[in-house]
């Protein structure tokens, strides 16, 4: 019987307590896949992601509404650091993945004045939303790891931000976007508000891909792990599946979205 070398071990990958909370944004490494960019409209700014501005804000925020983990494969924070982990493995280190922390006006701003503009300098951390999945072979992306805190759900705030990714995916490069050919929407069978949202924003539904993912113990799947092999104790998610191309872009979904985030509320 023949005898096969197999010297594979998982990657270990080691990150130091505290890296690059206090790296400059001009000497952070993205490492994204495409060009890097702050996206802006008229209520929203999405800032890319850096640890060093945007970790303690968001630590903050999730330890205050540890609820808007409920759907995505990540487990409460319990410190500082294990943002900065979760920062560098899933945000950083993939160069598919670039991460944004969403800065809009307050909530109610401007109901009593008739001015809802502020200045960005002004802006509240809302959440995160990043884009992952991105590949330049194959020029497309997804906006994904979508989390918008409590006082912004149900406003502007994640049609702006969304619309903002999805602009940058699909316009041109002369329009400032990257234009790529697909943009696709993934959630969990069981989030029916993502997959409504996905919806109301212009895409199109294309189907469920059954047990695609495993999920952390603890959280809620579809089904439950596999009994007898590894990772037995990890539920099982169905993936929902929505994307848009860029046909679908430029025959009216740009417009589409631009009336959308034309809205006041």
């Amino acid at each position: 019987m023949p005898q096969f070398r197999n010297s594979y071990t998982p990657p270990n990958v080691i990150i130091p307590p505290g890296l690059h909370l206090d790296t400059p944004v001009e000497e952070y490494d993205y490492n994204y896949v495409f060009e890097v960019d702050t996206l802006r409209s008229d209520r929203v700014e999405l800032r890319p992601f850096t640890p060093s501005l945007h970790a303690q804000p968001l630590y903050d925020s999730l330890k205050k509404y540890p609820d808007v983990l409920k759907w995505l494969s990540i487990s409460p924070f319990e410190s500082l650091e294990q943002v900065v982990q979760w920062s560098e493995k899933s945000a950083r280190l993939p160069s598919d993945s670039l991460f944004y922390a969403i800065y809009t006006d307050k909530p109610g701003a401007g109901e009593n004045t008739g001015i809802s503009k502020l200045d960005p300098d002004q802006y509240e951390f809302a959440g995160i939303i990043g884009m992952i999945a991105s590949s330049a072979v194959h020029m497309t992306l997804e906006p994904g790891y979508i989390l918008i805190m409590p006082p912004y759900q149900r406003t502007h705030v994640l049609t702006h931000s969304a619309g903002l990714v999805m602009h940058r995916a699909l316009d041109m490069p002369e329009q400032g976007g990257l234009g790529l050919r697909r943009c696709q929407w993934t959630t969990t069978t069981l989030n029916t508000k993502s997959q409504a949202a996905a919806l109301r924003l212009g895409f199109k539904y294309e189907g469920v891909l059954r047990a695609q993912w495993v999920i952390p113990a603890g959280k809620e799947g579809a089904r439950p792990g596999r009994q007898g092999v590894q990772k037995a104790d990890c539920p099982v998610r169905d993936n929902w599946w929505a994307a848009m191309t860029w046909e679908d872009w430029e025959g009216g979904v740009r417009e589409h979205i631009d009336k959308l985030m034309s809205r006041r509320s």
